[in-house]
């Protein structure tokens, strides 16, 4: 018992022992793994603040390089593709707003004239700072002609933050230049379905709702195409021209790796068969783009408009009907996906004279603060954020108790690929639609017999 009770208390005092020494261990290892979260967490202190500092040093360093830029006059030159354009109307929508930060900019703005086209002007020596493009032709007025220029070191120089840039919008950017970057958006144009108040309530039917499909539209214009009191009532207006432009499929033109129309296919056939049902509705017969926002805006003779919005437009502006915006209605192949984005640009070229203060004046019109203004007027952003949807149309009177907000899509459909061809191909749509939706051909003939002639097109102006 005596032994049992030695042997017994040695166990026991081997179980305290070991006890004791697992206890050491256990206090050790925990300081150890303390002392390794501490170092761990010093270090990634450490590796914080030197991100911080460098993060820091870049800001410095841009600052710097900004005062260095804006420090002298400088006159800046910008072209624009519109005849009828002017400096006035540029210092209202973009110079007034460059000038509040850089004062020391000043513009003059070119545009093409009789006689006198882009070309002309690039071989006569001017001078351009700074173009304003869009996808549909960036090539024929930028690349075609040799001015693009790559502004990606720029961007790095004065630390532009890429990353606001809406994603579509970025991956458009990077495509056009061929994983660089020719310049900054200031904008996007966008697709809506308008509404006239007035006549749905003079008819009795409940307003579009948000989350419609292609589906529930046409069964409403079905509803509201008549005729009354001798007058023609159209349910629904689409400019087809727009809605392609920025098309829920993403279906492009043409094909850059062949250089061939991609038109005759089962995307366009889709598109042009879903709009010819509301031209297929009795009363509701096709309106050519040169009519559509006059039935709609000034007439007002259509219940919706499937459209382009233009909020400066003196049409918009100045109606007399009670409308309102919807979101686009929704394709069931791409459901959530609404309208594609008609994204601006302001490039600098590679004629510019002044390449790093053209360049400070595309990144306040591709800023926050000045998108954000733009949205109180009714135009779409480039940038990311609900902030932009939030705003859209409150700052104009007109648009104040609209839903604007509806224009931007919480999805917008991709972009899709462009060339050269593009604003040739695009002109040969518009005419097959026209076709299609007037009745003179089926969806299959015309886009074949588009395909075709745009294939010829391209053909000629290679010298083939």
């Amino acid at each position: 018992m005596s032994n049992r009770c030695k042997r017994g208390g040695f166990m026991i005092m081997e179980g305290t022992f070991m006890a004791k020494r697992w206890l050491v261990y256990t206090m050790a290892a925990a300081l150890t793994a303390v002392l390794a979260a501490c170092g761990s967490s010093q270090a990634g202190d450490k590796t914080n603040d030197s991100a911080k500092s460098g993060e820091a040093k870049s800001e410095a360093s841009a600052a710097d390089a900004i005062a260095k830029a804006a420090k002298d006059p400088v006159e800046l030159t910008v072209y624009f593709n519109d005849g009828s354009y002017t400096l006035e109307r540029f210092m209202e929508t973009y110079g007034n707003a460059i000038r509040k930060k850089y004062p020391n900019f000043t513009f003059r703005v070119l545009v093409p004239g009789k006689g006198v086209t882009l070309k002309d002007l690039v071989a006569q020596g001017q001078t351009i700072d700074l173009m304003q493009t869009h996808r549909a032709n960036i090539y024929e007025m930028l690349i075609d002609l040799n001015l693009q220029n790559d502004v990606s070191d720029l961007v790095q120089k004065y630390n532009y933050n890429l990353g606001q840039i809406e994603t579509v919008v970025l991956d458009e950017m990077r495509q056009l230049a061929n994983g660089g970057i020719y310049g900054l958006p200031n904008g996007s144009s966008l697709v809506g379905l308008m509404y006239n108040k007035d006549l749905f309530d003079k008819f009795g039917v409940a307003y579009p709702k948000d989350g419609m499909s292609w589906d529930d539209a046409f069964e409403l214009s079905k509803k509201m195409s008549r005729a009354e009191g001798g007058v023609n009532y159209q349910g629904l207006i689409v400019i087809g021209r727009h809605y392609h432009l920025m098309n829920q499929l993403s279906q492009g033109y043409v094909d850059p790796a062949t250089n061939k129309a991609t038109l005759n296919n089962d995307n366009w056939k889709k598109l042009f068969d879903n709009f010819s049902r509301a031209f297929n509705v009795d009363g509701n017969p096709y309106v050519p783009i040169a009519q559509a926002n006059n039935v709609f805006w000034k007439e007002g003779r259509a219940a919706m408009l499937v459209s382009m919005f233009v909020s400066g437009a003196e049409y918009v502006r100045n109606t007399n009907i009670r409308w309102d915006m919807a979101p686009l209605p929704m394709l069931k192949e791409r459901p959530g996906v609404g309208s594609g984005l008609l994204n601006y640009y302001f490039n600098v070229t590679s004629i510019s004279k002044h390449r790093d203060q053209a360049f400070l004046a595309a990144t306040v019109l591709a800023s926050e603060e000045y998108q954000k203004e733009q949205t109180l007027k009714g135009d779409g952003p480039a940038l990311k954020g609900d902030k932009y949807r939030d705003s859209m149309g409150k700052g104009v009177r007109q648009f104040a108790d609209k839903n604007l907000k509806n224009l931007i899509p919480v999805q917008p459909a991709p972009s899709y690929k462009v060339n050269k061809y593009q604003s040739v191909v695009d002109k040969v749509l518009d005419t097959a639609f026209d076709e299609v939706a007037a009745g003179k051909k089926d969806a299959n003939t015309a886009l074949r017999d588009a395909e075709e002639l745009a294939n010829k097109k391209i053909a000629e102006l290679n010298g083939k």
